[in-house]
């Protein structure tokens, strides 16, 4: 199978509103282990982790909140969407699922599992 039908497959078996979250996403590209670069979505698509949108639950949390909270979790930030100079959300991926205390301790919250 060609790795293009591949990508179809997967991506037309995902829940609508997991489509409809990703595609509201800048398109950027990510570059995978290998040094190849890939779109969001085709990463998304090929990932074997956990990945998640989250979100402050006061609205709004400060640059620092979320680089200390990527830090401690290790994850990685593929995409985040912003307003002006605040970061509304954020698409992390992590290797582990995601801890909800570390989530309640920097006031962020599970907007949906992506993956």
């Amino acid at each position: 199978m060609g790795k293009f039908k591949e990508l179809y497959i997967k991506y037309s078996n995902l829940d609508e509103e997991i489509k409809k979250t990703i595609n509201s996403y800048p398109q950027e590209f990510i570059t995978d282990k290998n040094n190849i670069r890939l779109s969001l979505l085709q990463y998304i698509i090929r990932s074997n982790n956990y990945i998640y949108e989250l979100k402050a639950i006061n609205g709004t949390a400060h640059l620092w909140t979320w680089s200390d909270f990527r830090l401690e979790s290790k994850g990685r930030v593929l995409s985040y969407k912003t307003e002006a100079n605040i970061i509304l959300s954020q698409i992390i991926e992590f290797y582990n699922d995601v801890d909800i205390n570390l989530l309640n301790k920097y006031g962020l919250e599970i907007v949906k599992k992506i993956k």
